[in-house]
């Protein structure tokens, strides 16, 4: 029988691996970034904002995911190691 308590640990595990997994996938592209960024199509996504708000986005993932991590002191998972 699952409690509220087993649902929120089960949330906290998804949202742990969706960081994981977007920390890994960021790593890996980390060394084309400086490369795509000179090409000249990426002049007109730094123009319309692309980039601020991917780097928003990402910033409002780990909010709410150090919000869901206070809101459950049920919780033995630690976020602090994910370096957002």
């Amino acid at each position: 029988m699952f409690t509220k308590e087993d649902d929120i640990d089960k949330k906290m595990v998804l949202c742990k691996n969706i960081l994981d997994d977007t920390y890994e996938i960021l790593e890996l592209l980390k060394p084309l970034i400086p490369l795509l960024l000179k090409m000249e199509e990426a002049k007109k996504y730094r123009e319309n904002g692309t980039f601020e708000r991917v780097a928003s986005l990402f910033g409002e993932i780990s909010d709410l995911c150090k919000e869901i991590e206070c809101s459950s002191s049920a919780s033995s998972i630690n976020f602090e190691n994910l370096g957002n």
